[in-house]
């Protein structure tokens, strides 16, 4: 079976659970928002990530379901109330929450979906209960810190790579770790077999949102999903950003800066930044960025080639890789 098939087959028994955790409830001012939200879609990558360890470490078939449910609410508490803080108006082709009701039902259906998602994890009992609730607890946490440091950022022009990369790595690759970690805990495996799953989840994390903002100028816009452009628009300190604020000089960094700076960018000014990316070797940089931190994930896989089959998760790395969305 090709790895797409057998990605296909995940998600659809990850939205089939979906479904049956979001059956239609009272008030509907809470509960359609939160379907909503999931219905909306999503590639399900953490909880299928979080399937896929769990199967290597020979878990039994499906008991490692709520806690990826739960992975995948907590995912998706995470993007309703970021597209609040940066006021985007599309998710996956369709209006957002805050936009297509309003700011206070958005901020209250992020807060049904995160109460939700603790309310799956508990329905299955694992003999490392405390741990996998521990990580789950720890790694919301830590995607909050994420967004704060996110959020700091905004109002600076001096943000630094390596401020960057632990920005990226609490808001993006502690999901991603999270996703790893409890899917080895499940399986009761010990705490240095769930640290590989940590290495491997930062490492993929960080080039998933680095490649993130590559695919927001660079990708195809009807694949995208969201406003194009709009790391641009929210003059938002990205992997570009900061590599532009290193490299450019003379007249590419006077109109970088005079694009960024602008309250309301055009979709030609966004077109003109990414002729300076592509021109000066932003989009190469990048591109080589996100190959490395690949290659330190499957660094991670390599310690556990000796003694699992970890042919499914390599297949899952490339597809990250090659993802064009």
């Amino acid at each position: 079976m090709e790895f797409i098939d057998k990605l296909n087959i995940y998600r659809e028994k990850i939205n089939a659970s979906l479904d049956e955790v979001l059956k239609v409830q009272e008030p509907k001012l809470l509960y359609e928002p939160m379907k909503y939200i999931i219905e909306i879609g999503g590639k399900r990558i953490r909880p299928i990530l979080c399937e896929i360890f769990y199967r290597m470490f020979n878990g039994e078939k499906d008991k490692v379901l709520y806690p990826a449910l739960a992975i995948e609410l907590l995912h998706n508490f995470t993007l309703v109330h970021d597209d609040i803080m940066d006021d985007d108006d599309k998710r996956r082709n369709k209006p957002t929450v805050h936009v297509k009701w309003d700011l206070a039902v958005g901020v209250l259906a992020g807060d049904g979906v995160i109460s939700l998602a603790y309310k799956v994890l508990l329905k299955e009992k694992y003999e490392s209960c405390d741990h996998i609730n521990r990580i789950f607890t720890e790694g919301l946490l830590e995607v909050c810190e994420g967004q704060g440091f996110d959020k700091e950022f905004e109002t600076r022009v001096d943000v630094t790579e390596p401020e960057y990369i632990n920005m990226i790595d609490k808001k993006t690759s502690a999901l991603l770790a999270v996703s790893a970690k409890i899917g080895a805990a499940c399986a009761n495996v010990d705490n240095e077999l769930i640290e590989i799953g940590n290495q491997y989840g930062r490492a993929l994390g960080l080039a998933f949102q680095i490649q993130d903002d590559y695919l927001d100028i660079a990708g195809d816009e009807k694949l995208l999903g969201k406003t194009y452009g709009s790391d641009v628009q929210k003059g938002k300190k990205t992997y570009l950003y900061i590599k532009a604020k290193e490299k450019l000089t003379g007249e590419d960094l006077y109109k970088f800066n005079e694009i960024i700076e602008k309250e309301n960018v055009t979709r030609e000014e966004i077109l003109t930044v990414r002729d300076i990316y592509d021109r000066n070797g932003i989009l190469d940089d990048t591109n080589n960025e996100i190959v490395r931190r690949i290659d330190l994930a499957k660094e991670a896989i390599e310690k556990l080639s000796k003694n699992y089959d970890t042919k499914e998760l390599k297949e899952f790395t490339e597809y990250m890789l090659n993802r064009k969305f």
